[in-house]
């Protein structure tokens, strides 16, 4: 085919870019349930291709992102309130021709399907009425002189009484039924004003307090959305505002759970699948889309709550340790090349514990200074009866497995989390910085850290260990899950290192959740050992002068389950207690009380953040401190350091 000439069209209108989180040189468009797979000659050809065909898009769409050149972000805000409101009458203008249409001679069943298409276009109504609401509050953030009795819509049609059309339409969005006139109308009739009034910029970035950044920050709040879209569930709790949430306590507040056993809610450890998001939550899917550009950092979005797990991200990752017996069993290991197969072999374990279901649904977001403390017995061994006297949990048996994890940054997000066993001598201290992007049909979050196995019957031998990427994988239709990324778990004293990738899965063809990798020693061109299979299935080792053999089978034997305190008796701050009511909403599929609950916890974030600004304060974590090293974090008490058992 001659260069240059046309191979082809995919219709943008509608479409989705996307790209692979580990290949930076190809792209996808996604447009009538069709993916064309994509490829630049770099990673700046395609960023320049995707940049392109994103503004293309949304221009087709009719939801361009930014204003034209030379557009002042007031003049842009102005113009698309005047779009809207321009749109706002045509709708208008449609349904008073779908009555008049409805008044004329009609069977039975046309004037059923005339009411249901008023009724549709009401609701529609509604929704565009709201969208100027948002557009006069960004403009009102640009100018902070606007007052709120200047937002208002400028058509009289809006002011009829709600009884005049054929539907069901909510009180709250009911306008004055007041004659109409020549002049502006304030919209008084929408309850979302008194909460949205215009208000001093303050600001609480990183630069003021790195660990905290103000709900103004946030470019998206998607359970908003939902909620706006939604109207109060069976059962549920009477629907709580931001400012309702800001003046109450929340432990005065009801979520209709005070029946619930909470320790039987966490040991229901069962996910079910979202389904198929474009379905079943289109609006909020093509609300996000509108909003946010591939490769954008989504730390100031706020994802709606039904893509929740009922657990924290901190006890996900004492999820890692659901095998204790192959965490200590390179203790009693008599050479550095077996000690090295044996860390291998409890590290590539350990992911499918923390990542059983496959579903792709995330842990909550832990707040600064959360905590999570649990632990583990051995199968099959006896305990010694010998406690301790400090440590992640003072009072337990040395020949448990102990842990401890506290979030010590909110800004950027950062867990640190420590692990022990002291009759064997051997710990584990990390700490993860998770970074997540918008990928187009993925969503990817970085795990940003590393963690230090300890040997201390080894003289302090040490393994350091990198964290594979997470994906979310088609958040267009039913999301799933894998691992992504090249990692390294190496010993500097011994001189032996691993490298593994966890593979993606392909573009084109080829299976998911793979990885492969080596085992090798420095000074030595050969690995001492070859390792394939699945991080979720059964993975393979190899030698190189011998047999293939099943070096890990995930699902050969059970997770141990972890002991906790009962949920009642932890402190406020601890995990499953902070978050004991969002836990048990979403068992119950009570997404707007599980929503009103995460808000409690999160404004009480930020009220606590603006009092420490105000007061001069910085927050210094509990449990764990920074090091000489930049970016680490080390538990205060942990193993070699600490004086007692």
């Amino acid at each position: 085919m001659l260069k240059g000439q046309q191979r082809g069209q995919i219709r943008l209108s509608g479409a989705v870019v996307g790209i692979d989180g580990e290949n930076n040189s190809l792209f996808t468009i996604t447009v009538e349930g069709k993916t064309f797979h994509m490829q630049g000659r770099d990673l700046r050809e395609r960023n320049q291709w995707v940049r392109i065909l994103e503004n293309s898009i949304r221009a087709s769409s009719g939801y361009a992102k930014n204003g034209s050149i030379g557009t002042t972000p007031a003049q842009h805000f102005k113009q698309k309130t005047e779009e809207a409101s321009e749109f706002l009458k045509t709708l208008v203008d449609k349904v008073k021709e779908l009555e008049q249409l409805k008044n004329g001679e009609r069977v039975a069943d046309e004037k059923k399907t005339i009411d249901s298409l008023i009724a549709a276009s009401n609701n529609l109504t509604n929704n565009v009425k709201h969208a100027i609401i948002y557009l006069q509050m960004a403009q009102a953030r640009l100018d902070p002189n606007m007052k709120t009795e200047k937002l208002m819509f400028t058509h009289p049609d809006l002011d009829e009484k709600p009884s005049s059309r054929v539907g069901t339409v909510s009180d709250s969005t009911q306008t004055s039924s007041h004659p109409s006139s020549n002049t502006e109308k304030p919209i008084s009739g929408i309850q979302h004003l008194d909460h949205l009034k215009p208000h001093r910029a303050e600001s609480y970035a990183s630069s003021d307090e790195e660990e905290f950044y103000d709900a103004d920050e946030e470019l998206i709040d998607l359970d908003k959305f939902e909620n706006e879209k939604s109207g109060p569930e069976s059962g549920d709790s009477e629907r709580c505002t931001d400012a309702g949430i800001m003046s109450s306590d929340e432990d005065g507040y009801d979520f209709g759970d005070s029946h619930e056993d909470f320790d039987e809610i966490y040991n229901n450890a069962e996910e079910h699948d979202i389904g198929n998001v474009q379905q079943e939550h289109g609006s909020v899917l093509m609300h996000l889309l509108s909003q946010v550009s591939v490769g954008m950092d989504l730390t100031k979005v706020t994802l709606p709550t039904f893509i929740l797990e009922r657990r924290s991200l901190l006890e996900m990752y004492a999820d890692f340790f659901a095998h204790p017996d192959l965490f200590i069993a390179t203790n009693g290991i008599d050479t550095p090349e077996k000690r090295m197969i044996s860390v291998v072999r409890y590290y590539l374990n350990a992911f499918y514990a923390a990542r059983k279901s496959g579903v792709a649904k995330k842990p909550y977001n832990a707040i600064l200074g959360e905590t999570f403390r649990c632990r583990y017995t051995v199968p099959n061994s006896s305990l010694s009866g010998k406690k301790t006297e400090s440590g992640p949990w003072p009072g337990s048996d040395e020949k448990q497995l102990t842990f401890i994890a506290e979030q010590v940054s909110h800004h950027p997000p950062i867990s640190a989390f420590y692990a022990e066993m002291p009759s064997e001598g051997i710990s584990f201290n990390a700490h993860i910085y998770t970074k997540s992007s918008f990928l187009g049909l993925s969503i990817g979050v970085a795990s940003i850290g590393e963690g230090v196995l300890t040997l201390h019957n080894y003289g302090d031998e040490q393994y350091t260990i990198t964290f594979p990427s997470g994906y979310g994988r088609s958040i267009m239709s039913t999301p799933w899950f894998e691992f992504g990324g090249k990692v390294k778990v190496e010993c500097e004293k011994t001189g032996y290192y691993a490298d593994i990738e966890f593979l993606t899965k392909p573009f084109f063809g080829g299976k998911p959740h793979r990885i492969q990798g080596t085992i090798c020693r420095e000074g030595v061109k050969k690995p001492i050992l070859t390792v394939r299979g699945e991080w979720n299935g059964t993975m393979y080792a190899k030698p190189p002068n011998g047999d293939e053999y099943v070096f890990v089978d995930v699902k050969s034997k059970p997770e141990v389950k972890k002991e906790c305190i009962p949920v009642m008796q932890q402190g406020k701050r601890e995990s499953r207690r902070l978050w004991r009511h969002v836990t048990a909403a979403l068992l119950r599929n009570r997404i707007q009380t599980a929503t009103t609950s995460k808000r409690f916890i999160e404004q009480r974030q930020r009220q606590e953040a603006k009092e420490r600004l105000e007061n001069g304060e910085k927050w210094t974590p509990l449990l764990f401190e920074t090091t000489d090293k930049e970016g680490e974090w080390m538990y205060k008490q942990k193993l070699g350091v600490r004086n007692t058992l």
